[in-house]
């Protein structure tokens, strides 16, 4: 059978199934760790399995058509998320196994490998994008780092609350300090210093929106014994104070788990 055969059989084959069944049972049947979108060259969801728009926040798939990331991120995350949409779309170049730290619903913080693939139009111009997301806690691949440092990830999560140093998180590695720290840096593509910060000022946000906790109080809780550090790494990492972040995410139940972590340029302490 000839290629155009080969062609004509499968157009003849797709043009007799019931109108998005495919896509539809495809996206109902993705494995539980695989999140999967599409958008538009706009930046506007067209659809996404069920696995994603309950991570938004949504009770129904229908719902994500026409929104955007700014509809359920903080800005500064958006404008990464579409920073990189746009570049796919500049370039036709996939963007291949990123790795993303995203928050929990418990506030914590997860690791993700993102991928994001242009779909060209009729017209043969870019029309979108899809966009495949990897939870690598549950990933059996090769893509997975967390594995590696799973024991130290686990001790900064049970830990975070109280003084976490580099060298005790190397010992928990069962490694020498450089070695671990240059491991580390390595496979999370941040140092073990950025990442319990942004651990603890992920729990700091979930309180801080969550509970009538004092601001004093959650420091403590989330691992800052400092009062006057809290606020300064708050409105390093956030962009406003802990106060600003109370009075706008207290009346915002739906976006709780969905606080950005922004991880800023330049270096951060070891301990």
């Amino acid at each position: 059978m000839t290629n155009v055969n080969n062609t004509e059989l499968l157009h003849t084959f797709l043009s007799g199934l019931r109108e998005n069944e495919l896509v539809e049972k495809i996206l109902e049947n993705l494995p539980d760790n695989i999140q999967f979108f599409v958008k538009d060259s706009r930046g506007r969801f067209m659809m996404a399995n069920r696995l994603f728009w309950e991570n938004v926040g949504l009770t129904r798939g229908e719902d994500i058509i026409g929104k955007t990331d700014y509809d359920f991120f903080w800005a500064l995350q958006a404008q990464a998320y579409l920073h990189d949409d746009a570049e796919v779309l500049r370039t036709g170049i996939p963007q291949t196994n990123k790795l993303e730290i995203i928050p929990t619903a418990d506030g914590l913080v997860d690791w993700y490998r993102t991928t994001k693939i242009p779909i060209h139009g009729r017209d043969g111009s870019y029309a979108g994008l899809l966009g495949i997301t990897h939870d690598l806690r549950s990933a059996n691949s090769a893509l997975q780092p967390y594995r590696t440092m799973e024991p130290v990830i686990r001790h900064i999560l049970q830990n975070y609350s109280q003084p976490v140093h580099a060298r005790d998180l190397a010992a928990v590695a069962e490694m020498s300090l450089p070695r671990f720290t240059r491991r580390f840096k390595r496979e999370f593509q941040v140092t073990p210093g950025r990442y319990l910060t942004m651990v603890r000022l992920n729990v700091a946000c979930r309180l801080l929106a969550s509970t009538r906790k004092s601001i004093a109080d959650i420091a403590l809780e989330s691992g800052f014994y400092d009062h006057s550090f809290f606020t300064k790494q708050f409105v390093k990492y956030k962009g406003m104070t802990p106060k600003e972040f109370r009075s706008r995410f207290r009346d915002m139940p739906d976006q709780k788990r969905f606080f950005p972590l922004g991880i800023p340029e330049g270096p951060m302490p070891e301990d």
